[in-house]
């Protein structure tokens, strides 16, 4: 199972959203304080972000270091450049939906 990100903006201005493994997701709801922006049960029910949270997350995600087993067990070449992705795209989505 995959968790689909989205871009907020009408479909012909949106950038590139993310898919990502539920393993990868949940972990990144698992990082300290992002209860605090959104909803971090292990589900998959869609989530609706403002830009505002979205940028918040960016930033606590960039601070973060994920755990070995993040990205399917891929190594850490791959976790940097999955984590940059996905802090690119909460830095310059206009807020997203998960699906």
């Amino acid at each position: 199972m995959t968790v689909s990100l989205v871009d907020k903006r009408i479909p012909s201005q949106r950038i590139s959203g993310l898919d990502l493994p539920n393993k990868t997701w949940f972990a990144v709801l698992s990082i300290s304080g992002m209860g605090k922006l959104v909803n971090t049960q292990f589900t998959n029910d869609p989530l609706i972000v403002t830009k505002s949270k979205a940028s918040k997350m960016a930033k606590l995600i960039d601070e973060w270091a994920p755990p070995d087993d993040w990205c399917n067990g891929h190594d850490k070449k791959a976790h940097n450049m999955i984590k940059g992705h996905l802090i690119d795209f909460l830095r310059n989505c206009n807020g997203f939906r998960s699906h």
